[in-house]
């Protein structure tokens, strides 16, 4: 009998900065996906006939998506991708059945199929349990610190015009204004500009967090500052449009263009060339979206930020003879400790015109050496990588919203080499 592998990956998904844990079990069952932010779960735990299910399954929203089940849990604010015979576990769990009683009913109807249905109903329970206990909720941010009550010293200063709003930001140190400075230096304003809208950014112990008009936002810990800057620029967009920082259906780890009134988003993981092509089209005319950060909101409409595009290295010689005044620059350290250059980015057209509908979204992989490669993915594939790049609000209206959004949205997959072909490849989406 052909055996399958039955696969559990666990991936942290908030704009970048990804952790990941995979482990493997022989069965001859499809593939069981757990996503999860920032968790590490330690899912081979020795085979016990005495599990029990531990919780009555609740708050949760189950979506068909194709062939499997994209399930919610409230308790954990994990996603998880089951397909038969998991989801008929997790459907008997939900009804409150013995794993008597489960085991029973997966040995009548799978039992021809494998032979050791037992463990499989039983390590199946051990992971809705997981998910479906609010213990296992582990959230990025942490509990903000008695002393951001205190009142610190900011002597780095800058004040920005991001779309039609003036934004004071306030450093602690040189660190922080590294942190987040280089992406907007090109809206930069001189002067003292009245503005209704300042940021004081703290470190503190280790600890990062920053205000708002006098009220603090979320903590993080220094090694987490990826999560940071990403909070920081949540404000910052929900400040340009009017939008209260958890409006926000979900942020994209993503950047995008816009022709015809609508956009095509690219996701990928950092250094796979999403920034690059997105740079090119946008020299070829293209309306531009924002550079690795994208926010969307219940409709799953997405709206342009004006950072600066990140030019990495490898990407330089592509894009010098498109954007030449990068040849005038020389290359710095950004604090994620890559070599960039910045294209400043102006698109207060865009702004103004916001929000687009997404066309499709790609999921983009450059490698020199790799022959080219376009196709539609399906649902399930398209969730799974989505999630590895993305922050999907964790309230019940969001999630139903996300859902929807998965459904109507077109995704594609892209290797290239020859940037030629992936932007031909591309630009043929708005005529589909």
């Amino acid at each position: 009998m052909n055996k399958m592998k039955e696969s559990i990956s666990c991936a942290a998904g908030f704009i970048s900065g990804y952790i990941s844990y995979r482990i493997s079990r022989e069965f001859s069952f499809p593939i069981f996906t757990f996503m999860h932010p920032l968790l590490f779960v330690h899912l081979g735990q020795q085979f016990t006939t005495k599990m029990k299910i531990q919780n009555p399954v609740k708050n949760t929203i189950i979506r068909k998506i194709e062939n499997t089940h994209a399930i919610w849990f409230g308790e954990s604010k994990s996603f998880v991708i089951l397909e038969e015979p998991a989801f008929t576990v997790f459907l008997m769990v939900a009804e409150c059945c013995a794993p008597e009683e489960i085991i029973k009913t997966c040995t009548e109807k799978y039992g021809h199929l494998e032979e050791n249905i037992p463990q499989f109903v039983h390590e199946t329970i051990q992971k809705i349990n997981y998910f479906n206990h609010p213990g296992n909720y582990d959230p990025i941010s942490i509990r903000l610190p008695e002393e951001a009550k205190k009142r610190f010293v900011f002597p780095l200063r800058e004040t920005y015009r991001i779309g039609n709003k003036v934004i004071s930001i306030h450093y602690q140190n040189k660190n922080l204004r590294f942190a987040l400075h280089p992406v907007f230096e090109h809206l930069t304003i001189k002067g003292k500009p009245k503005n209704k809208h300042q940021f004081e950014i703290v470190e503190n112990k280790g600890i990062l967090y920053f205000s708002y008009n006098g009220k603090c936002f979320e903590a993080f810990k220094e090694e987490d500052i990826n999560y940071f800057t990403g909070s920081v620029k949540q404000q910052l967009y929900s400040i340009v449009y009017n939008r209260e920082y958890y409006d926000w259906m979900m942020i994209l780890h993503a950047s995008g263009i816009i022709s015809n009134k609508q956009s095509v988003l690219f996701s990928a993981a950092a250094g796979k060339g999403k920034s690059t092509i997105a740079a090119l089209l946008k020299a070829k005319g293209y309306g531009y979206l924002s550079d690795d950060f994208i926010a969307a909101d219940e409709n799953g409409f997405v709206y342009p930020f004006p950072a600066a595009i990140s030019v990495k290295d490898g990407a330089f010689q592509k894009l010098s003879s498109f954007y030449p005044e990068l040849r005038e620059k020389e290359s710095e350290i950004a604090f994620t400790g890559k070599k960039v250059r910045y294209i400043p980015v102006h698109n207060n057209a865009e702004i103004d015109a916001a929000p687009f509908p997404v066309r499709a979204l790609v999921f983009v992989q450059y490698n020199e050496t790799a022959s080219f490669h376009f196709e539609e993915v399906n649902k399930k594939e398209a969730l799974q990588l989505l999630l590895k790049e993305t922050w999907v609000n964790p309230v019940p209206q969001m999630i139903n919203c996300f859902f929807d959004w998965i459904e109507k949205t077109t995704f594609y997959s892209l290797r290239y080499s020859q940037t030629d072909q992936a932007m031909e490849a591309v630009q043929k989406l708005f005529s589909i």
